[in-house]
């Protein structure tokens, strides 16, 4: 699809500067962008970029300064560039073959599930007795849906993604091919020397517009609930151990694990293949950045690193202090020769006076 900027900048409701006639065919990334696209600019950073960009035209924040570009160069100023350029590279693609809806002969289907009126079950899917699929929601190809899943609206289930009995979805969650919610969590006691099992009986709760990557792992609770509060997002590779309660708008960064009986607050941040210790209390905001190892509670607001989990500063004197080890080593090294030829001097000279 073709269109004018001057058009692309109404759909956006964005402020045009130079020529409204330009004809724009694609959006792609300013490192990317080929004559008769237009790309964007998020960061005051990248305008230089857009010097040596053969880009048509772009899309730029409030603040951006457009001599940098050169005056020839039209933009669209917006106040959110990326979702601007986001609806107009939608705007530009062919259009799609519409969304398939019903259920495929080759899906099952307990005659006990709810389906709600638009839903796409695929070929291979398998939906449990009792289970309810919410409206317009989509089951891809070896999905599985157990027993007495409840799915909200709009619903994503990605292909040979596994929903254990009982699991509960809110609106508009996604999951990711490979992942397993519901599955049982790690509970063990030692009985006569063995390892026995601890029956896990509880459930999970997913709230609304929640995302999870592929090959996550989140465990049902022993007993009561585990929970992923709204707008959280989880990356590829995370496990949540069971009893967890992950607060709202949280972000899980890759390769995260969290072990059992953890609550978080909400917004807050745990950074790749950070490590949260069970039983651990994690306040509003925090940051816990990458490799971190949580031990014990973080108060709201914090930001922690390492491990164990410092806070900021207290982490970063401690880096400086290690970085200096080899000096301070040769320096260590050189006042002990000192020290002993000291030592040796001093015998010495008590020896001539005796």
């Amino acid at each position: 699809m073709v269109a004018t900027l001057e058009q692309l900048a109404a759909l956006v409701r964005g402020r045009l500067f130079g020529d409204g006639s330009v004809p724009i065919q694609g959006a792609r990334p300013v490192g990317e962008a080929r004559p008769g696209d237009i790309t964007f600019i998020e960061n005051e950073r990248y305008a230089k970029l857009l010097r040596t960009s053969p880009a048509s035209a772009a899309i730029v924040g409030p603040h951006f300064q457009r001599s940098v570009s050169g005056p020839e160069l039209p933009v669209i100023e917006v106040d959110d560039p990326i979702s601007a350029f986001l609806a107009v590279r939608s705007h530009l693609d062919l259009p799609r073959k519409p969304r398939w809806t019903g259920i495929h002969p080759q899906a099952y289907v307990a005659a006990t599930a709810k389906i709600g009126p638009g839903v796409a079950i695929h070929p291979f899917a398998y939906i449990g007795d009792g289970a309810e699929i919410g409206d317009d929601s989509t089951i891809y190809p070896g999905a599985v849906i157990g027993e007495g899943c409840k799915l909200g609206r709009a619903v994503v289930i990605r292909p040979n993604a596994v929903l254990y009995d009982g699991v509960t979805l809110g609106d508009r969650v996604e999951i990711h091919s490979g992942t397993v919610i519901g599955s049982d969590g790690f509970g063990f006691r030692q009985v006569d020397g063995r390892h026995v099992k601890v029956p896990q009986t509880g459930r999970v709760d997913v709230g609304d517009d929640v995302e999870i990557g592929a090959n996550c792992a989140i465990d049902r609770a022993t007993f009561d609930v585990t929970s992923i509060g709204a707008g959280s997002k989880i990356d590829n590779l995370v496990m949540i151990g069971h009893n967890n309660r992950i607060g709202r708008h949280n972000l899980l960064c890759a390769q995260v694990g969290v072990a059992g009986s953890c609550t978080t607050g909400d917004h807050v941040v745990l950074a790749g293949q950070a490590g949260i210790k069970d039983h651990t209390e994690i306040g509003d905001r925090v940051l816990v950045g990458a490799q971190a190892g949580v031990i014990k509670n973080i108060a709201a607001g914090a930001q922690v690193w390492g491990t164990p989990a410092l806070a900021s500063r207290d982490h970063h004197r401690l880096h400086t202090l290690i970085t200096r080890l080899p000096e301070l080593y040769k320096q260590i090294k050189v006042l002990s020769a000192q020290v002993s030829r000291l030592s040796v001097g001093g015998q010495a000279v008590a020896k001539t006076e005796e």
